[in-house]
């Protein structure tokens, strides 16, 4: 069982991260909803079926009800978000694409996680409909949209 986490968390943990932090824009709070998403799959991964592709996608639902529950929380609400300048202090392999994420931030969360789903994770549009429970055509909207508003922001460069 745990030969079997260690190889599901070295495959998925940089991907989850980068899905989180698209909702929090905070690194402290992806590192913790990381972590608690991780503790889930520790404590369901009997129950899981062998399937690489499922674990991943369950993954990723865990890490979307996850991090929509904690943007819900008063906390967050409550907070004002102060980040070190030294971003992604274990994540150092993820220094590279920060500019990305940067460009990507300005986005509203329901148009930059299609976004993400689709470039980064390499979903179809089916898939990320099925994921965020919404419909194809609704995800498709959200990505003209965004694309769009992308498009807009660099023209200002």
């Amino acid at each position: 069982m745990d030969e079997k986490f260690i190889k599901i968390f070295n495959a998925y943990r940089i991907d989850l991260f980068r899905l989180i932090y698209s909702y929090t824009l905070n690194i402290n709070d992806s590192k913790d909803i990381l972590q608690e998403t991780f503790m889930q799959l520790y404590k369901n991964i009997l129950f899981l079926p062998d399937d690489e592709l499922l674990i991943k996608k369950w993954l990723i639902r865990v890490s979307i009800n996850k991090s929509k529950n904690f943007n819900k929380c008063f906390w967050k609400r409550k907070i004002i978000n102060y980040e070190e300048d030294n971003k992604f202090n274990s994540f150092s392999n993820l220094k590279t694409n920060i500019e990305i994420f940067d460009i990507l931030n300005f986005l509203e969360k329901k148009y930059r996680i299609p976004i993400y789903l689709y470039y980064f994770e390499g979903y179809n549009i089916s898939e990320i409909a099925s994921i965020l429970k919404i419909s194809e055509s609704a995800i498709k909207m959200r990505m003209k949209r965004a694309k769009d508003l992308l498009k807009k922001e660099m023209e200002k460069v």
